[in-house]
């Protein structure tokens, strides 16, 4: 916890500062003025978080299930990723002692610990109306000998996986009433072949990709479910963008729900605004082909993280850092104002993959907090970047108008969100620079309420109530309409808004 005395010193002095600069009559120029001459995103999708069915529940630390639940509970995702194995829950294969697919048999099993989690997690965004794109890993079978599916050849292609897609599908969605679910991912970061000695996909190509789309298009479109969109891509930068987004927008662009990327980048990049010029280029690359984009059809993060401090043994060193914290509000900014919909973050939950070797089981460390029993309690609390996400996703609701700005410091970058009944609305800053910012803010959408709410998040001033979770600064009487002059601290992110977060 932070030092008290200190930070009480700090909250009175700057409540000083700002309810006397709220006062103030400021000339426009340098003021920063959200309206809809910079209207973003008419109506976002949401921001989310990877909550993929856990790989060993038995590993989780007493009472564990139900600190998960809580955590997600004040997250408030609008969205979530939720990807499984195929491997998990299918069984008994007869191949009838012939080559030909069609006449290959096999059963499911959706009562074992995998399938249980996994429903557990369904039933949780069915009831808290969150989004889920739902997905398979990779195609089912092993690499080597003992391979009795032998999808290896045609990966997605095989008419096999588009039969076990839709069966799935047919349970969850028609059978289950899991009407969350609105998107299909059609296995992981196709573009990545890997080890052909370990990896699944190293046959892979975009061509074989998109023959399994068009063959689960049409298994999901035959049972009905017209519902569930395919995530066009789920591919990683850049060379995957270039490779199957552009030729799914020329291709194939009605058999796909939205153009799903990954986007994982340095805290250099993002501090200098260079995410967003990178997204801009690819939006406009794929607008030229799908004049939908932005419109009937939507551009996605469905992993997004930074690549400093990433191991060998794929865990991120740098989430208990208040600094991961703020780039990636930052990363959020930018990736918003570019016109990305929305977001899920990698990821929820240390608990949930891990990495094998022959001896060891190594859990992946990105997330915002543990769950595992084997954890230390260091690892087990929730890390500064899940508060700055949390107050993301309560700003940035699925539904509201986003706008931006372009501002002449790449360095620092501003966002604003309305919901469109005036309910809410609120404002975001971030300063990647090395000295405070001072600026003037306004909404100019008419927003409900006579406060404002002040959080100020960096490696000292962030403020956590007795329950962990974040808890204002401070609370200014005025409106978000109102102009709001304040000091942006170096290395900082600040949030402003008519209701709490």
């Amino acid at each position: 916890m932070k030092n008290l005395l200190k930070s009480a010193l700090l909250i009175t002095t700057s409540l000083f500062a700002l309810s006397a600069c709220v006062q103030q009559t400021i000339d426009d120029n340098g003021k920063i003025v959200f309206n809809d001459a910079n209207l973003t995103q008419k109506s976002f999708g949401g921001l989310g978080v990877e909550w993929g069915a856990y790989e060993d529940t038995d590993k989780l630390m007493d009472g564990g299930w139900e600190r998960v639940l809580d955590h997600m509970d004040h997250l408030g995702a609008a969205r979530i990723r939720l990807m499984i194995s195929y491997d998990w829950f299918v069984y008994n294969f007869d191949d009838k002692g012939n080559e030909d697919k069609t006449d290959d048999t096999w059963s499911y099993n959706y009562t074992n610990k995998y399938a249980a989690n996994m429903i557990d997690i369904l039933e949780y965004c069915q009831i808290n109306n969150i989004d889920v794109a739902f997905g398979a890993w990779n195609v089912i079978g092993k690499v080597g000998e003992g391979d009795v599916w032998n999808m290896m050849d045609e990966v997605t292609s095989d008419i096999r996986w588009a039969k076990i897609t839709a069966d799935t599908l047919n349970f969850l969605v028609k059978q289950k009433g899991f009407t969350c679910i609105k998107w299909f991912v059609n296995t992981n970061e196709p573009n990545y072949r890997g080890d052909k000695s370990t990896s699944k996909n190293y046959n892979n190509t975009y061509e074989i990709w998109e023959q399994g789309v068009k063959n689960v298009r049409k298994a999901l479109d035959d049972i009905g479910l017209q519902s569930v969109g395919i995530i066009g891509g789920d591919v990683t930068m850049t060379a995957g963008y270039d490779t199957y987004l552009i030729n799914a927008s020329k291709n194939i662009k009605d058999k796909i729900g939205d153009y799903g990327v990954h986007v994982y980048i340095s805290r250099l990049q993002v501090g200098l605004g260079q995410m967003q010029t990178a997204i801009e280029e690819f939006y406009e690359k794929i607008k030229e082909n799908d004049d939908r984009l932005g419109d009937t059809i939507q551009a996605n993060i469905w992993e997004g993280g930074l690549t400093d401090g990433k191991t060998s043994d794929d865990c991120q060193r740098l989430i208990a850092t208040p600094d991961y914290a703020v780039r990636m509000t930052d990363y959020t900014i930018q990736a918003l104002s570019a016109g990305i919909n929305g977001i899920t973050y990698w990821d929820f939950d240390d608990a949930m993959h891990f990495m094998y070797t022959a001896t060891t089981m190594t859990p992946k460390e990105w997330g915002m907090f543990s769950s595992l029993a084997e954890a230390g309690s260091g690892k087990q609390e929730l890390r500064p970047w899940f508060h700055t996400s949390s107050m993301l996703c309560h700003m940035f609701r699925k539904g509201d108008q986003v706008y931006s700005q372009k501002i002449d410091n790449e360095m620092f970058r501003a966002m604003a969100s309305y919901t469109p009944d005036g309910s809410k609305g609120g404002i975001v800053a971030c300063n990647a620079g090395t000295t405070g910012i001072e600026q003037t803010f306004r909404l100019d959408k008419k927003v409900m309420g006579d406060k404002v709410y002040v959080y100020v998040f960096n490696a000292t001033d962030y403020r956590l109530g007795e329950d962990g979770y974040i808890i204002p600064n401070y609370v200014l009487d005025g409106s978000i309409n109102d102009d709001i002059t304040i000091t942006i601290p170096k290395t900082s992110a600040v949030f402003l808004s008519n209701v709490r977060l």
